[in-house]
């Protein structure tokens, strides 16, 4: 049995066939009656023929609302097929009989029965189609196939007017019949046959579809699940199709991106492989910068390749990117702390080495003033050499500071409390004067934190201290605690003169002052410090616009294999 899917889909083109039908029988027969009878009388024939066609509408009408209403579309489906079989054995006979030019209308049936029903009720509907038909020839060829029956039954007078059959007629009926059982099943069998071929290849289609939207939805899963970015365009370079790990690298939705050209976003690339004229660049692997909507430069990795569809060719570009932002920081971290550490230990070799002769220097300098009358040039001269010792037995000191292992003292403190002492000193700095602005967001409540006070001290009044060194004309120092999760962030910010991108890529390395008279070890204290804490520290700043620097620390203590393996992190970004 058909499903009640396909007879459902099958029933109104059912319905809308008999319309036309309907439309054509009644046509065809009046053409031909003015044709033949150009301004007679409407014949007899032609009227009985109107009356069955209306007829055959109003039934027309009734199952097309019956199909709107109900939902047994089988029932509907035999009632229809049935009914037509019924008035199309009316038409033949008001149009002739055996003359009659619409025994066709018996296969058009057989037809729409054998798509809407399987081999064998087709064959049944064959079946009924030539009872009636043959029904309808005797009742009408009677008298004269039987003519003992007027005698015998008066009442059937009626049918005298039927002429009476000569030898002739006889076997044209004969064979008519013949011919329309014959007609009949085939068209039935061939019918059925095909309809049956087309059903299974319509379920095969429906299987290949369903196989092929699944692979399309499997493929479309993939694309949406990537965690790098993908985007395509047309063979011009517009762009088509964007996944979303792709419009959250580059911080913009597809609907903005659509239509647009790829290099309107990628801008800087570099083509490897020649294009023709119109058509955007194909890539090897290569690095751009991006700017972030939010006025962030990130590093992106981008390649390209052609998108081929097969049988047709290249129909566009694909665009493979990831954001190796976070990578490349690491790369610049792990070589710090590669530089650092080679650093350090030669800086602890040196002070070593310098600490015992430049004692004896200065020594040397304070006996040799007070055992003799020295002149004002050589007065001075000893000032100096007090001076630049005093200066470089610090920067020793720091030295040593810098390269031995911290020792920490870890007890839960309110980093707030901590910030504003800070500050409080910032404000008595020879440096701060009415053109230097604090602002100060704090929460109300308590930020706290397990550190070592005196450390953190240390790295708040380093950043601090360079902050108010990179205003000389006045600016604001920014200073905000805040709660994030398990951590606390704290950010130092100042709008003077910030880094350049090389001081950038060194700025947590020993001797890398900005300024003249600072020795290169401060920030470089502050991230060991911050390190020490399990902590990260970022950096961003843009030359002239000032310098920010966001601090992660841990708000709780950490376990020792987890503090381990914190740092071995990368502990710092630079913007």
């Amino acid at each position: 049995m058909n499903s009640t899917t396909e007879v459902k889909e099958w029933l109104p083109w059912v319905i809308k066939i008999r319309f036309v039908i309907i439309v054509f029988v009644f046509a065809i027969d009046y053409s031909l009656l003015q044709i033949t009878n150009p301004g007679g009388a409407t014949t007899a024939s032609v009227r009985y023929l109107g009356m069955a066609v209306i007829l055959w509408l109003i039934l027309s009408l009734f199952f097309l609302m019956y199909n709107q209403l109900s939902t047994d579309y089988h029932l509907q489906a035999y009632l229809q097929i049935f009914c037509d079989i019924v008035i199309i054995t009316v038409i033949v006979h008001v149009t002739g009989d055996l003359e009659s030019n619409y025994f066709s209308l018996y296969l058009v049936t057989i037809i729409l029965a054998s798509v809407l029903f399987p081999r064998g009720r087709a064959f049944l509907v064959a079946g009924v189609s030539f009872v009636l038909m043959g029904a309808m020839i005797e009742l009408v060829y009677l008298p004269g196939m039987y003519p003992g029956l007027l005698t015998k039954y008066p009442a059937l007078q009626y049918l005298a007017t039927a002429s009476m059959l000569t030898p002739e007629l006889m076997t044209a009926l004969q064979v008519k019949i013949g011919a329309s059982f014959f007609g009949f099943f085939a068209v039935a069998y061939l019918s059925s046959y095909l309809a049956e071929s087309l059903r299974k290849a319509g379920r095969e289609l429906r299987d290949k579809s369903g196989q092929v939207a699944s692979l399309q939805a499997k493929n479309e899963n993939i694309i949406q699940s990537m965690r790098e970015g993908l985007v395509s365009t047309d063979l011009e370079g517009r762009i088509t199709e964007l996944n979303p790990a792709g419009a959250e690298i580059l911080g913009r939705q597809m609907d903005e991106l659509r239509g647009g050209k790829i290099e309107t976003i990628f801008r800087g690339l570099a083509e490897d492989i020649p294009s023709t004229q119109g058509s955007p660049p194909l890539l090897s692997r290569q690095e751009i910068t991006y700017l972030h909507p939010r006025r962030e430069h990130r590093i992106l990795g981008i390649s390209s390749s052609p998108l081929v569809v097969p049988e047709v060719g290249a129909v566009g570009y694909v665009y493979n990117f990831q954001d190796l932002t976070e990578e490349r920081r690491r790369d610049v971290e792990y070589r710090t702390k590669d530089r650092m550490a080679t650093l350090g230990r030669m800086a602890a070799g040196i002070a070593h080495e310098i600490r015992n002769p430049l004692a004896s220097i200065a020594g040397s300098v304070k006996l040799l003033k007070s055992i003799s009358e020295l002149d004002d040039d050589q007065s001075n001269l000893i000032a100096i050499v007090s001076r630049e010792s005093e200066r470089l037995n610090k920067l020793v000191s720091d030295f040593l500071l810098y390269s031995r292992d911290q020792r920490y003292e870890f007890k839960t403190l309110n980093v707030v409390t901590i910030l504003e002492e800070t500050l409080l000193l910032m404000e008595h700095h020879p440096l701060f004067g009415p053109q230097i602005h604090i602002e100060r967001k704090f929460p109300r409540r308590a930020v706290t934190l397990y550190g070592d006070a005196d450390k953190l001290r240390q790295v708040f009044w380093n950043i601090c201290d360079n902050a108010l060194k990179a205003m000389p004309s006045g600016g604001t120092l920014t200073a905000q605690a805040e709660e994030s999760g398990k951590r606390v962030r704290v950010t130092l910010g100042d709008n003077g003169i910030g880094f350049t991108s090389v001081q950038l890529e060194k700025v947590f390395e020993p001797f890398q002052s900005g300024f003249n008279d600072g020795t290169g070890l401060g920030l470089a204290l502050v991230y060991q410090i911050v390190r020490g804490h399990q902590g990260t520290i970022r950096v961003d700043s843009q030359e002239g616009k000032g310098s920010r620097f966001v601090i992660d620390l841990p708000r709780e203590a950490l376990p020792l294999t987890l503090a381990r393996r914190k740092t071995d992190l990368p502990l710092t970004d630079f913007h």
